[in-house]
């Protein structure tokens, strides 16, 4: 007997059949899940809400495009595997660091778990869920970055939160992005490009924190380039291709969470 499914594992079923084909109508993917159209229904309802799917016609499609970003809470549970071990080892690159500031990427947010002596280190985030976060831990300071709330990401950008990293000063940052493609950064927001351009500039050691998955995805809004950062730790299935040609740019560490948090590659 097949076991059933809760409600969180039928919807993750529901997305990676939509990002598989393209678009289905409600019918197809409800044989497609085994599910009734009434169970479906109630599964869209939650996955429009969080605005990660849509239905026009009684197709549904991926609302996640080149102009769209994925919630933060959707996010979370995605390659949380690959996430946490390459979170692992960014922690470790600012065990150093007495600053340190996280963006809305769920890798950084994974790595608060795993900062070494967070008491005696001073946070900066624009992020609401590493806020919270760190602020249920140990540490020195905690800022939170103010600024234009963007409900889906749940964290702050806009003029205001450029303005007051331009009156910051910290030593390293671990910053996310939706999209890596031909040695640059993008992401589907403008003003998240724009505060992660001006969040670079600022920073002594800016991290890079990915997973393969943001390989070539497209997205509209340059926010710098791979030569921008000190370093880029990036899951182990990353090709030798890839590898080279990041490797020319940037510090490229290279993790596997197969073979443990320990075991890197760097160029």
């Amino acid at each position: 007997m097949t076991a059933k499914l809760s409600p969180a594992e039928r919807q993750t079923n529901i997305i990676g059949l939509i990002i598989e084909r393209g678009s289905l109508h409600v019918e197809e993917l409800a044989e497609q899940c085994g599910v009734s159209l009434m169970t479906l229904y109630r599964d869209l309802a939650v996955l429009e809400s969080r605005q990660i799917t849509t239905r026009r016609r009684g197709h549904v499609s991926l609302l996640v495009s080149s102009i769209s970003e994925a919630p933060f809470s959707f996010r979370l549970g995605q390659e949380w595997e690959r996430k946490v071990a390459v979170a692992r080892v960014a922690a470790q690159l600012v065990s150093q660091a007495a600053t340190v500031f996280f963006d809305d990427s769920t890798t950084g947010y994974a790595a608060i778990d795993h900062i070494d002596e967070p008491a005696a280190k001073a946070f900066i985030t624009n992020s609401m869920p590493a806020a919270r976060r760190i602020a249920e831990g140990e540490y020195q300071s905690l800022t939170l970055i103010g600024g234009h709330l963007v409900r889906q990401l749940d964290a702050t950008f806009g003029a205001g939160a450029i303005s007051q990293v331009r009156e910051l000063a910290f030593e390293t940052a671990l910053i996310g992005a939706a999209s890596i493609k031909a040695g640059a950064i993008y992401h589907p927001f403008g003003e998240v490009a724009a505060f992660k351009r001006e969040l670079i500039s600022h920073v002594d050691v800016p991290i890079l924190v990915a997973t393969m998955s943001k390989i070539d995805r497209i997205a509209l809004h340059r926010m710098g380039d791979i030569s921008d950062f000190a370093h880029l730790v990036i899951d182990d299935s990353i090709s030798d291709q890839v590898f080279n040609e990041f490797s020319s740019q940037t510090n490229v560490i290279v993790v596997s969470p197969e073979k443990g948090q320990n075991h890197v590659r760097a160029d």
